[in-house]
């Protein structure tokens, strides 16, 4: 008899202690519903196996120079490249060659991003995979060229017809790519990708018009700037 009274206590302070987080239990699991999806990881791993190509999760966080990836070459082959490609075609796309222990940092879009590794130099590839990569610090911007008037750069290279400027800065780059120039132009940064990425767009104003576009890509190993000049703008004459 003496245990009815102590099972009707354990229920009176487990009530009370319910009651005392809050009133209902509802929220309660709301907590627990949130708390429990695993944060994006920071770095994407990739492993060039056997089987096929692999990955260590399927949601990504871009960091602020791009989205990071470590990928291992377990297969066995020789010649592998990554390719990575936006499902809209945002951003970087293409390949890259890599082996066991390569890191990479690319310049691809947030959203859906397929990778596969293929092997002896593009002979035999495997079945992509799809990761989300996510954008929580709100690194990646666009605009910058609507902005400047030159929506809708052509597609048509052009740098073959300069040579690439040289420096220990963006700027002093540039002017060094600028100096080959027929008529003077003013550079306007135009943020065009993740904000803190080695490689960054700039718009040639030739008589305050937006006449071109140019890539300027730091080189982390060698400490300096190559500025390339990358498409004419679809206004320019």
């Amino acid at each position: 008899m003496r245990s009815r009274p102590i099972a009707m206590t354990v229920i009176v302070v487990t009530l009370g202690f319910t009651a005392g987080c809050g009133a209902a239990t509802e929220p309660a699991e709301r907590v627990t519903a949130v708390s429990s999806a695993p944060a994006p990881a920071d770095v994407v791993d990739v492993v060039c196996a056997k089987g096929g190509t692999t990955v260590s999760a399927t949601r990504y966080a871009a960091q602020p120079d791009g989205v990071h990836l470590h990928i291992r070459n377990t297969s066995g082959e020789s010649g592998v490249y990554l390719a990575y490609n936006h499902e809209q075609r945002i951003g970087a796309s293409g390949g890259e060659p890599v082996d066991s222990g390569t890191d990479l940092i690319l310049g691809i879009a947030p959203g859906k991003v397929s990778l596969n590794c293929s092997y002896d130099t593009g002979s035999r590839a495997d079945r992509p995979v799809t990761i989300e990569v996510l954008d929580p610090a709100g690194a990646w911007r666009t605009g910058a060229f609507a902005a400047l008037g030159c929506p809708s750069p052509n597609t048509g290279v052009i740098d073959w017809v300069y040579r690439a400027g040289k420096g220990q800065t963006a700027d002093a780059a540039l002017t060094a790519l600028s100096a080959q120039f027929e008529k003077p132009v003013t550079w306007r940064h135009a943020q065009e990708g993740y904000v803190d990425s080695a490689r960054q767009t700039y718009v040639a104003m030739r008589g305050g018009k937006p006449w071109a576009t140019a890539l300027a890509d730091r080189s982390p190993s060698e400490g300096t700037v190559s500025a390339n000049l990358d498409m004419l703008c679809s206004a320019a004459g």
